[in-house]
């Protein structure tokens, strides 16, 4: 037995005396911020730790060797199943609705407001007009000359008929040599100069309804419509102003169709498309919408080698804002049979290897820990995928595993 605890004890007193002089070159380290000699220290007392904990495991496998019971380490377990595994990019976004204008007028004139601050309107809605300066009037004497016009055309047309008889007639007669050619040419010049009297007035007609039309596509220019369904967020001008095009009037919003905008690193760039699965969070509202990715710009800016996203946003009850801040995570893998571990339960040796304890050998509550070493994929959050080393079925040490030795008997909570 003094052959086993010989070399434990002399290492712990060179471990004693040295500690004054760790601590000294500890203190020195950081006070001259030196990252390199830091991280060598980091590593030294890594292989330190590691060499403790090899002569103790070699402890326990002599102490088991002459029947002496080792220390059991009480642990939790996690068996091990297959999920859903995904990884996300996570990104900040800013709200911004698709509709979402400054309502301007067509023509210059003296402004009649019709709506008011949080007023819901429809699309086509009247909600001001500007002074026609006479246009109205003009108007009416456009329709009332295009109705005169009109009036003289269907005289035109009636005489131009009974032109029409006359020379059938008459061409009848002629032709049964009845009558003179004289009544016969006389009809047929009449009817001939009434047919062009009648497209003369028709042309006449066209030309005074075309002024007409214009005089009303102008009155129409007066009256400034809501291009879609929303609320009046702001009114910019009052009754009474004299306003131009151009001249904001209202600011109208429509909350329902809403949008996040993302810059994603173009490094994503063939991972994140149309469709892709996304999460989004508002953290001033504490609230979570999923979604899918509706459109990736074609254009990567080369100033930060970025390209946009658009992410559509249900807003029921309105609550959510244009210029909201939004954190966006964008789903860029997914593994529908992963092994996941947490990641608190994964550690490094001095060799930067990854590894786990698993219980083997398990009995009601007894089993034994084996340290076994992995290969890390993709985390999420606080879980890792792990891509060999496990299986499903293992079961892993979770609580209690950071203490334990490859081989350790643990007694399982």
């Amino acid at each position: 037995m003094k052959k086993i605890f010989l070399p434990i004890l002399l290492s712990l007193a060179v471990i004693s005396c040295k500690k004054e002089n760790t601590d000294d070159n500890l203190a020195d380290l950081i006070a001259k911020k030196d990252v390199k000699g830091l991280q060598a220290y980091r590593d030294q007392q890594q292989k330190r730790i590691d060499s403790i904990n090899a002569l103790m495991e070699n402890v326990d496998q002599n102490l088991s060797t002459f029947g002496v019971n080792q220390t059991q380490g009480f642990v939790s377990i996690l068996p091990l199943e297959l999920t859903n595994f995904a990884h996300y990019i996570e990104l900040q976004g800013n709200v911004t609705t698709d509709q979402d204008v400054a309502v301007q007028p067509q023509m210059p004139g003296t402004l009649t407001l019709y709506v008011r601050q949080g007023q819901y309107v429809g699309a086509g809605q009247v909600i001001g007009r500007v002074a026609d300066g006479g246009l109205a009037d003009q108007l009416k004497q456009a329709q009332i000359q295009v109705s005169a016009v009109n009036a003289q055309l269907q005289q035109v047309k009636s005489a131009s008929e009974l032109a029409k008889i006359t020379y059938e007639k008459q061409a009848s007669l002629w032709k049964q040599k009845i009558g003179s050619e004289i009544q016969f040419l006389q009809a047929k010049t009449n009817y001939e100069s009434s047919v062009k009297q009648v497209s003369a007035v028709q042309s006449q007609v066209a030309a005074t309804q075309k002024a007409a039309d214009a005089v009303a596509a102008t009155l129409s220019k007066t009256a400034i419509r809501a291009p879609f369904s929303g609320v009046i967020d702001e009114v910019m001008q009052q009754t009474g102003q004299v306003v131009s095009p151009g001249m904001p009037i209202v600011k109208l919003i429509n909350l329902t169709a809403m949008r996040v905008e993302a810059k994603v690193p173009e490094t994503y760039l063939s991972n994140v498309k149309a469709g892709t699965s996304v999460i989004v969070d508002f953290p001033m509202l504490k609230k979570t919408v999923n979604s899918r990715v509706r459109l990736t710009s074609n254009f990567i800016n080369p100033a930060n080698r970025t390209f946009t996203i658009q992410v559509p946003i249900a807003n029921q009850g309105g609550i959510i804002k244009p210029n909201l801040l939004a954190k966006v995570k964008i789903e860029d893998y997914f593994n529908p049979n992963a092994i996941v571990v947490p990641s608190q339960y994964i550690y490094e040796d001095a060799a930067y290897k990854s590894f786990v304890f698993v219980a083997k050998n398990v009995n009601g509550n007894q089993g034994v820990a084996k340290k076994v070493f992995i290969t890390k994929g993709e985390k999420s959050e606080n879980s890792i995928e792990i891509k060999s080393g496990l299986n499903k079925g293992d079961i892993l040490i979770t609580d209690g595993s950071k203490t334990l030795v490859d081989g350790q008997k643990i007694k399982i909570q």
